[in-house]
């Protein structure tokens, strides 16, 4: 009896059963596809990894509460070298960022000391940059302050970069600087980036010396 019934109704049989696996099959990628969400699975892109940055780098400059410190003198034959090095570096920031090369540059050369700091030299972080909320990536204490650990330079301009651009003010920092140098150094010397003492004249002096200012052509 049973299976003369099958016999018959084979086909309905069929259509039911592929029916039931198509709902099944959305189902699960339905489920699937809100887990990869939640556990941050999904392929990440440059604005996904912007926003990262914007939630890791809180509270990453704790120069207020620490003393001042002087630039010391850079001798040419060091300082020289260093701009050479990450002049294209910077330009490339610029030109993704929308943030002056000069300005990128001369940050890193008054927060490392033109490279010659211990946290630039042993962990590549030219911009003095913290561990802050959310990092998960390697740190090192350096002078009693916990610092992030890059594996290459180029890391740090770019988490530097990323953090501007993360910030909620930058969109209001782009246009009120525009591509005006000086305008970008006064604005990063109100957002306390360096424990360097006058640390917007240091910056404008360097790129004054050196014509920094031609990276941004």
């Amino acid at each position: 009896m049973k299976w003369k019934f099958f016999k018959t109704n084979w086909f309905s049989i069929a259509v039911i059963i592929l029916v039931l696996a198509a709902i099944a099959k959305k189902n699960w990628q339905s489920i699937a596809t809100h887990d990869s969400k939640g556990r941050g699975i999904e392929k990440i892109t440059d604005n996904d990894a912007i926003a990262t940055s914007q939630e890791s780098h809180a509270g990453l400059f704790t120069w207020e509460s620490r003393n001042s410190i002087d630039l010391p003198e850079i001798p040419e034959t060091v300082a020289i070298p260093f701009l050479q090095r990450f002049g294209k570096v910077a330009a490339g920031e610029q030109e993704k960022f929308g943030i002056p090369a000069s300005v990128i540059l001369a940050c890193a050369y008054v927060n490392s000391f033109s490279g010659n700091r211990n946290w630039a030299m042993e962990h590549h972080n030219y911009f003095g940059l913290g561990c802050g909320a959310g990092w998960a990536g390697p740190t090192e204490t350096v002078d009693g302050v916990c610092i992030r650990h890059y594996e290459k330079a180029w890391d740090s301009f770019r988490d530097f970069s990323q953090y501007l651009s993360g910030r909620k003010d930058f969109s209001t920092l782009q246009q009120n600087c525009g591509k005006d140098w000086k305008a970008w150094t006064k604005a990063l010397d109100r957002k306390k980036i360096s424990e360097v003492s006058d640390f917007e004249e240091e910056m404008v002096k360097v790129i004054e010396t050196y014509r920094l200012f031609e990276l941004d052509k």
